[in-house]
């Protein structure tokens, strides 16, 4: 009988490495199956929002920004919109509908304003950042797309006078930057309907003959002055 071969030192250690590769690549593949299954818990693609507890305390402490449609609009709790919300990656659902309850952020919404959300956002897709959730709704800054800008509702309601910012929002001490950039546009807006005696502010604050004799002269002004000379003197 023939003596058996051993395998030489080369052949050994390119066994061996075969070895080290093949756990190696098993290893690689259990991390990354465990990544994708934190990564899928965190984010939740296919998770369908319908009430505000529903909603991760991580998607309100990093605004992480949602998508939805606007079905509905109801007067109660200082005006909510009826959001269908739209998750990252939709799936078939069998079950009736339920809409998520969005409030805009920091503002007692009037009659009016009433009537042009519904006229403005009622049915259309908007993007909502939450930033605090309570019992019957989620408080929210709500964005809507139009002419490929997105326009913060809240901040156009409050500058035509149709909403009014409420009494504690200000107040709120919140070290987030975009809540503050937030209360800061509120504030300007709010502002500015005083001054044009926009909505509500028409009724509240009488207009002086030096007020009329102001508005005017603006006037006249944006009569000659060509449109983004005025969109940037903001008058």
């Amino acid at each position: 009988m023939t003596a058996e071969k051993k395998p030489t030192i080369m052949e050994r250690l390119i066994v061996l490495s075969e070895t080290d590769i093949k756990k190696l690549k098993v290893i690689s593949y259990g991390i990354a199956s465990i990544s994708l299954v934190v990564a899928l818990y965190r984010i939740k693609p296919f998770a369908k929002f319908r009430t505000p507890s529903s909603i991760p305390s991580r998607f309100i402490q990093r605004k992480v920004q949602l998508q939805g449609t606007v079905k509905q609009i109801h007067p109660s709790c200082g005006t909510l919109l009826m959001v269908d919300h739209k998750p990252l990656i939709p799936l078939p659902r069998l079950s009736s509908p339920k809409y998520l309850p969005i409030k805009i952020a920091g503002l007692d919404i009037t009659t009016n304003g009433i009537s042009w959300l519904q006229t403005i956002v009622g049915q259309q897709e908007i993007t909502f950042i939450p930033v605090t959730k309570e019992k019957e709704y989620l408080n929210c800054i709500v964005l809507l797309k139009q002419n490929q800008e997105h326009v913060k509702i809240g901040e156009e309601l409050t500058k035509v006078g149709f909403a009014l910012i409420n009494k504690d929002f200000p107040k709120l001490t919140s070290k987030d930057k975009d809540v503050s950039n937030y209360q800061k546009c509120l504030l300007k807006a709010q502002k500015w309907a005083q001054n044009k005696r926009n909505g509500y502010w028409h009724f509240i604050i009488r207009p002086t003959v030096l007020w009329k004799m102001k508005q005017n002269l603006v006037k006249k002004v944006k009569d000659i002055l060509p449109p983004f000379i005025i969109k940037q003197l903001n008058i």
